[in-house]
């Protein structure tokens, strides 16, 4: 799925294409773990692209990111209240849209946050077509029945894809407070690359404050290590265009490649770290990786634990 678009990134030179991949590769999550049909694939992507041009404007007035980041966060945690895999969805809406949102942002003066989204979003739509493809060869594969295609036209996720619904409220509590606080405190600190510190917010709100922990120890674990190891590989690798396109396109594969959370998000750390410095940016952006990482994560896991003891609270006893 990645193949045509990093090849676009190596002929053309335009980083655009690289922004362009993180919507592929969420797409093609999206497609693969919630079981999505052509129709859903296709609203996937239009949801994508509505949530950047909703976080790039709201980049423009602190209280409205601090608002649009948690009305996104929310949704994401929500889904799962019409299935567990469709948290991955939702996950993969905001993902994209935060990142892209706040990359485009930097070194763009605010007058030109949407003429560069609109320049930027053919490329973004562009970047669902492979997984659009795949969803229709999907749906055309001589053992599926044609009326269960015919059905898949008009559904938005393919036949057995129904799994447990999750009870999300206390959870969607926990991550609207979370992401408001982790958006606030980068708006009130101009904390550079904040997006980081958001998504940790969000990513560690999990539904229980055990799994919660947990999650944040990996994500410590694996940034500490990765990060390090990040930074002295790209000190050793070719600085130009094909390293650093290779060493974004790994970081966007290590959220399919590894079964341990944990070995897959120090391995991304790595790599994102590798680009930062074949980039030529300051190792000390490689290492606000981590700060900003234990930050987020620190604000989600204490949201999650306040809210659960509240709730504990205002049950009889």
């Amino acid at each position: 799925m990645l193949a045509p678009i990093l090849a676009l990134s190596l002929v053309t030179g335009y980083d655009a294409w690289l922004k362009a991949a993180v919507v592929t590769i969420s797409t093609f999550i999206a497609f693969e773990r919630g079981r999505l049909t052509p129709l859903g694939v296709f609203l996937h992507a239009i949801a994508i692209l509505a949530g950047f041009l909703l976080m790039i404007s709201a980049l423009r007035v602190p209280l409205l990111f601090v608002l649009a980041a948690s009305l996104m966060a929310a949704g994401a945690v929500w889904m799962t209240t019409y299935g567990r895999k469709l948290r991955s969805v939702g996950n993969f809406t905001f993902i994209p849209a935060l990142y892209i949102a706040c990359e485009t942002a930097e070194n763009t003066s605010p007058g030109m946050f949407m003429a560069r989204a609109v320049e930027l979003l053919p490329y973004l739509a562009v970047g669902a077509l492979p997984v659009l493809i795949l969803a229709i060869v999907h749906e055309l594969i001589p053992d599926t029945e044609a009326a269960q295609r015919a059905r898949n036209l008009f559904r938005l996720r393919r036949d057995g894809a129904d799994e447990e619904r999750i009870a999300a409220g206390e959870a969607v509590i926990a991550v609207i407070l979370a992401v408001a606080a982790a958006a606030t405190l980068v708006e009130w600190r101009h904390l550079d690359h904040g997006q980081w510190v958001v998504w940790s917010a969000a990513s560690v709100v999990t539904g229980d404050a055990a799994t919660a922990h947990l999650k944040l120890r990996d994500r410590a674990i694996g940034a500490f290590l990765g990060v390090p190891a990040g930074i002295g590989l790209g000190f050793f690798l070719p600085h130009g265009p094909l390293s650093y396109g290779l060493a974004v396109v790994a970081s966007l594969m290590t959220l399919v490649a590894f079964h341990s959370y944990r070995l897959g998000f120090g391995t991304r750390c790595a790599a994102i770290a590798v680009a930062l410095v074949i980039a030529d940016q300051s190792t000390v952006i490689a290492a606000e990786r981590v700060v900003n990482v234990l930050i987020g994560g620190i604000i989600g896991v204490a949201f999650v634990f306040a809210v659960h003891a509240m709730v504990r609270m205002s049950r009889p006893v």
